[in-house]
Formats: C-alpha cells, sequence, structure tokens
C-alpha cells in the first residue's frame, strides 16, 4: 500500500491536475491519496470538494497553516497506518510515467535504500536537477567541485545524464517516496521547517539512522515550481530560519559560526543590487531566531 500525500496551499487548480495524473498514470499499485488543505482561502477549498468522492482518496482541511512540513505530517496521520510507503508529492506536479510502480518496485529490491525519487522536468519538458547535497563548510567556502575530490560519493554530479538509478545525498522535496518504517523510525519530517530545507533535514535523519538515498531516472515526473509561494522579504528570512535551524541540530558551533559568516558576506555583497540583501545579512547576523518565522503569526481559520 502507498500512501500519496499531496498539501494544499490557495492552488487547487494544481492539486486536482495532479490527483488527474496519478489515477491516470497509476496502473497496478494499490495506493490511496490523502490531500491535505493547509487553511487556503474558503473559495479555494471549495474547489476541491469533489475530490472528497472520489474512491482512494482523503480530504484533509486544516485550520491552522501548519507549514509544509507539518500539513504533510497531518496527511501521514490520516493516512492508511498499514501503508508500506509514503509518497509526498507536491501539488504543482504532474506524473509521467508510472511513478508509484516504478519507485516501490525499486525500495522492494533494495532493503537497505530507504528513500528515492524520481526524475523532475518542467513546464517545458526540460530535464531538470531532481536531487541535491547537503551543505558542509567545505563545499560552501570552495565549491561542490572542489568537495566532489574530498568526497566524490556524497558530490555525484548534477550535470550528468543517467540511465541506472544512483545513490544520492538528498532527493528534491517534490518527490520524496519513502519506505514507511524508516520515515516512522526518525520520527518522520522536522516540524520546526515551516517552509524550507524539510528534504535536507529528511535526508539527514535517514542516512544518520543508516538508509540510504536513491534517484531513480526511470521514473518521470513534471514540477511547474513555485506555484504556492510568493517571495517577499519575509519567506526570504524563513529560508534562513530554516538552514540554520538545520545547522543547529546537525553541526557544530565552530562549522555553524563558519556558515552564519559566509551567509552574511553573501548577501551583504549584493546589498546594492536591492536593499533586502542588507536586512538578510543583518537578519543572518542576528542569529535568523527562530521566533521571527511566519508559523507565529498564523490564525486559526
Amino acid at each position: 500500500m502507498i500512501s500519496v500525500i499531496l498539501l494544499n496551499y490557495n492552488s487547487s487548480r494544481f492539486t486536482l491536475n495532479c490527483v488527474d495524473s496519478i489515477i491516470e498514470k497509476t496502473q497496478s499499485a494499490d495506493y490511496e491519496v490523502v490531500v491535505v488543505d493547509n487553511n487556503s482561502a474558503p473559495d479555494d477549498f471549495s474547489a476541491l470538494l469533489p475530490l472528497a468522492q472520489l474512491p482512494r482518496l482523503t480530504l484533509v482541511q486544516s485550520r491552522l497553516n501548519l507549514g509544509f512540513a507539518g500539513g504533510l505530517m497531518l496527511g501521514v496521520q490520516h493516512a492508511n497506518p498499514r501503508a508500506d510507503f509514503y509518497y509526498f508529492l507536491n501539488n504543482d506536479t504532474l506524473l509521467r510515467t508510472d511513478v508509484l510502480a516504478q519507485l516501490s518496485d525499486f525500495l522492494n529490491q533494495n532493503p537497505g535504500a530507504g528513500l528515492c525519487g524520481a526524475q523532475m522536468f518542467d513546464g517545458d519538458g526540460r530535464q531538470q536537477q531532481s536531487f541535491f547535497y547537503l551543505p558542509t563548510v567545505t563545499s560552501k567556502l570552495l565549491g561542490h567541485g572542489v568537495a566532489r575530490l574530498f568526497r566524490p560519493g556524497a558530490y555525484p554530479s548534477a550535470k550528468q545524464t543517467y540511465t541506472k538509478p544512483v545513490p544520492v545525498p538528498v532527493i528534491a522535496g517534490s518527490t520524496l517516496f519513502c519506505r514507511a518504517t524508516a520515515f516512522n523510525t526518525v520520527g518522520g519530517f522536522d516540524t520546526a521547517h515551516f517552509l524550507y530545507y524539510e528534504e535536507e533535514s529528511l535526508s539527514k535523519q535517514f542516512a544518520l539512522a543508516g538508509w540510504s538515498a536513491w534517484f531513480v531516472p526511470q521514473a518521470e515526473f513534471t514540477h511547474f515550481t513555485g506555484q504556492s509561494t510568493r517571495y517577499n522579504f519575509d519567506v526570504e528570512k524563513e529560508y534562513y530560519i530554516s538552514i540554520f535551524h538545520y545547522f543547529r541540530r546537525f553541526h557544530s558551533w565552530p562549522e555553524r559560526a563558519l556558515f552564519r559568516l559566509y551567509y552574511t558576506i553573501k548577501n551583504a555583497k549584493k546589498l546594492f543590487r536591492d536593499p533586502i540583501f542588507g536586512r538578510l545579512a543583518w537578519f543572518i547576523l542576528r542569529g535568523s531566531p527562530m521566533n521571527e518565522s511566519l508559523r507565529y503569526r498564523q490564525t486559526v481559520r
């Protein structure tokens, strides 16, 4: 059993199309779909109501915006507790192949793998990077090319076209296919991440528990990026709140100090391009305090 979990936030048109693609492309896998509405506007949630009539589909309405990780964990609570796999799929995606069967078959055949993902394409059909790297001081200060010289296995080339599955550090958050036993053992998503860095944190948790992550290029999906997020100063701040929460959890204080210096200088250098970068540099220098997160501005509908 595969539990596909989608999160909707004022983007019902994409959610409806995504569900249609799951139904169309899934040929034989035993699955259910859980759609969590993360406190969208009433009209947007109303557009989702026909989904509640579909077999295999559960529609959940949250009266509070729980953020990305929190919304997905709410979906887990409404998923079948006997599910073998969880598939966390962005709602602004369309499946191109029978992804559920391909990824579940891969995990069934590779018992040491806990997490895998598919090949991403953009809306114009162009192949996109589908895996990423965990941040290190070496990679930030010297670049991924130099870091690859010291740890080639941790930095597989993102520019290469792969025809066979390959182990990778981080699967793109738009297509996280997880072994349920591994996901449950590590505690699932760290809900302190409101908007960013959920996939890096989850991949790190899996790696520390001994589970590997894999990119499976035969499985394909389209991702219409950035449909649910409006970029502004508060959203940019949220990125640094999340990344420094990750650093506090998984890195030593000397490393955190170097990361803070790196990101402060990186933003300060762009001050004359836009004043927002100066504000971000000061925010990072202040410690990217968690109490300024958007999570603390949410109201119950």
